[in-house]
Order: structure tokens, then C-alpha cells, then sequence
């Protein structure tokens, strides 16, 4: 055993007479920086799942260059990408992944924006201004869970000028067979039917309200239909690690 010790001793000094000592950091560097970037894509592609993003939905958001100003597809133009995170809860605004509950249509999932929660309650109602009360726009009405506060959303990720009328007649239609659901609740803008949300559900919009299938036709769905949350966006599905390193560099540093 001695002797194996000591015979190891010699070929290491052997190499380090051999190779100067730049080139063994050099090794080791590299070895590491190999050992690292498997490590991270091995924990990167557990956590995270890949896929083009379908239709117009999530206009202005999402596949933008892919339909022209009359909504329109353009055929040679490429689809946006989506990362999603399997594992990670979602919040308000997060744009987020469900099975599509509509089992006739061809997608299987749907891509959408979280509105609200378990416990909540949702309304589509008319908004007046002072300035011109004759004038009525369409907003989302939120009450978060555990508290009395009627919410107008402010939604800066829909494109100017968004009227949610469709969404608020989508909605009405709904009520009229699922009254149970529904309370009509007093708001500083008249009153709004609120529609609530169980704790085992999500409420989700898409960013194209005049073009999208949502909760606001079919109501809220079940958190077991939940796949995740929308992390990274690889805008025309070009240079994929761009986007990737930005995500985490943001995070990282800020």
C-alpha cells in the first residue's frame, strides 16, 4: 500500500514537470465549466417544457409578427416559443398553461392570463369617466379573497384602445345558466355581477379579448388542469439561449 502511495507521488510529479501549471487550471477550468452547464441542463429541461405558441389568443402579447393589423395569419412568418415552469405557482398577470377544456378543438392546451384566484370573485362591468360619462368602456372587476375591495384592473399588457364588450357578453351568457355562481355586487360604476371563484380554480383571460376562448365563456377551471407558468418567451422562436440567459440574469442580478 506503501509502496502504491508512493509510486502515485511520481506520476503526479511526473505530469506536473510534463504540463505547465496555466495548462492544469486551464483543464480544470474547462472540466468544471463542462461539469456545471450538463448539471444546469439536466435541471433546466426537468423543470422546463417547450412548445409554439397556436393562434391569436394572446395578441398583442404573443405571436405579433404572426398576423397582420386585420388579423390575418401570415403563413411564412414564425411562432413565438414559451417556457413553461412545471413546478412553479402562479400569481396575478402571470401568463399561464391549461389543458383546454374544450375537448372538440384540435389544441390540447391553452395559453392564457391569470385573473384571479381560489376565493375570489370576478366581474365584467362598464366603466365611465367624468370626463365623458356618455362614454362607457369594459373592465375587469376583481375581489380578492379575504377582503371587501372592488379592483378595476389595470392591464397595461392589452393592445390601446381594448374593449372588452365581447368578453362582457361572453360572460352574461354564462350567467344566465349558472346564476348559482353569480352575485351582483354594488361598485362605485353601478352594479357588476360578480362571479366567484372556487378555492380549486383559476380565472384566465386571454390578451386578445376579442379573439379568445376563455373563463369568460366557459367560466373558471380547475387548478388539476393547471400545467404552468409562462417563465420565458422566445419572441419568432429565434435564438432560444438569448433568451433563456437574459431570464436568468435578470433574476440573478436584477
Amino acid at each position: 500500500m506503501k509502496q502504491q502511495k508512493i509510486n502515485y507521488i511520481k506520476k503526479v510529479n511526473i505530469y506536473k514537470e510534463k504540463f505547465p501549471l496555466w495548462a492544469v487550471l486551464l483543464f480544470k477550468s474547462v472540466f468544471i465549466t463542462f461539469i456545471i452547464c450538463c448539471a444546469f441542463v439536466a435541471v433546466f429541461s426537468f423543470i422546463y417544457t417547450c412548445t409554439p405558441v397556436d393562434g391569436k389568443s394572446m395578441l398583442p402579447t404573443l405571436n405579433v409578427q404572426k398576423y397582420d393589423d386585420l388579423g390575418e395569419e401570415i403563413e411564412s412568418a414564425p411562432k413565438d416559443s414559451v417556457y413553461i415552469n412545471r413546478f412553479a405557482e402562479a400569481d396575478y398577470s402571470d401568463i399561464i398553461v391549461m389543458v383546454n377544456p374544450n375537448a372538440s378543438l384540435k389544441n390540447r392546451y391553452v395559453i392564457k392570463r391569470l385573473i384571479a384566484k381560489g376565493g375570489d370573485k370576478v366581474g365584467i362591468g362598464a366603466v365611465t369617466s367624468e370626463s365623458s360619462p356618455a362614454y362607457r368602456t369594459y373592465k375587469v372587476f376583481l375581489i380578492k379573497k379575504g377582503t371587501n375591495v372592488v379592483e378595476v384592473l389595470d392591464e397595461p399588457y392589452l393592445a390601446e384602445g381594448t374593449d372588452m364588450y365581447f368578453s362582457f357578453c361572453y360572460m352574461n351568457e354564462y350567467r344566465r345558466d349558472n346564476e348559482e355562481k353569480f352575485q351582483e355586487i354594488e361598485t362605485s360604476f353601478g352594479n357588476v355581477w360578480f362571479l366567484s371563484v372556487d378555492e380549486n380554480e383559476l380565472f384566465y383571460l386571454g390578451d386578445n379579448r376579442h379573439f379568445s376562448l376563455d373563463c369568460s365563456t366557459y367560466g373558471a377551471q380547475s387548478k388539476e388542469n393547471y400545467v404552468g407558468r409562462v417563465d420565458i418567451i422566445a419572441y419568432e422562436s429565434k435564438d432560444h439561449f438569448s433568451y433563456i440567459f437574459l431570464y436568468f440574469w435578470h433574476k440573478i442580478f436584477g
